[in-house]
């Protein structure tokens, strides 16, 4: 994709979100038709909006939801630090488009990760220094919402809308990050549940371990500080409209409440 459809390409997506106006598709002459592209539309997105970055997403960390996309792989999102919260957080639906609520867990790390090298899972271990029950809000302009592809998705910042944090927990190695039992409750409703193993199809530090090589082969890299969410644990997500409240809870890590007004 030459560089005038990749600024086309995320110009369109600016726009749409400085308007809150979601759109069908961008048009066939800029959408982009592989993952580089993509993720280069997403790279130009991200200048444009030139937000302070906290970390990133990964999704699609599991076989049914790369299924679902039409993709072999993860992908992976920024996430802005003004869209970053402690729980409990109230958002308001009038920055978002139509919401979707994921249980997670996260890592924040304590070492950086640059690019320029490949990383095993024990070093990439080394380099947490806290574990954290999140939730992530899922968010797409694309009025089909995820059905717009794994291209578009990754394009549109890898449908990332908000990030919200529980409980830090620095002694995290002891967790049973396979085993430990999810759950999302909306409106004091139980909507899904589901177990640590659901992220990355296992452990859900192999979805940090996939970003920071992912990041390395495209010249990018992580840095102490950075929050990196892993992927849902739940079987299925919520969807949230105004009024909603929605908790996520990890067995022995705690809860993170959202609302959204």
């Amino acid at each position: 994709m030459d560089n005038p459809f990749v600024e086309q390409a995320a110009g369109l997506l600016l726009r749409a979100r400085e308007e809150h106006q979601r759109i069908e598709a961008l048009p066939e002459e800029c959408r982009p038709q592989n993952i580089m592209d993509a993720y280069l539309v997403q790279d130009s997105l991200v200048a444009l909006l030139d937000l302070e970055i906290g970390g990133w997403k990964v999704g699609a960390t599991n076989p049914k939801a790369q299924k679902m996309l039409g993709t072999t792989e993860p992908f992976a999102g920024r996430m802005f630090t003004p869209a970053i919260f402690q729980s409990p957080a109230e958002l308001s639906m009038g920055e978002l488009f139509a919401p979707g609520i994921e249980v997670e867990l996260a890592f924040r790390l304590g070492k950086d990760l640059p690019s320029g090298r490949s990383y095993g899972h024990d070093e990439v271990a080394d380099s947490i220094a806290a574990l954290y029950p999140a939730i992530e809000i899922v968010d797409t302009l694309y009025t089909g919402g995820l059905k717009a592809g794994i291209f578009q998705i990754i394009a549109d910042n890898g449908a990332h809308g908000a990030f919200i944090l529980g409980d830090e927990l620095s002694n995290w190695q002891p967790v049973d990050r396979l085993g430990i039992a999810a759950t999302l409750v909306m409106n004091d409703v139980p909507v899904s549940s589901g177990v640590g193993s659901n992220a990355a199809g296992g452990d859900p530090l192999e979805s940090l371990v996939w970003l920071a090589n992912k990041l390395a082969g495209q010249g990018n890299g992580l840095v102490a500080g950075d929050l990196i969410t892993t992927g849902s644990c739940c079987e299925a997500l919520g969807w949230a409209k105004s009024g909603d409240v929605a908790v996520g809870a990890f067995a022995g890590l705690g809860s993170i409440e959202a609302r959204f007004s």
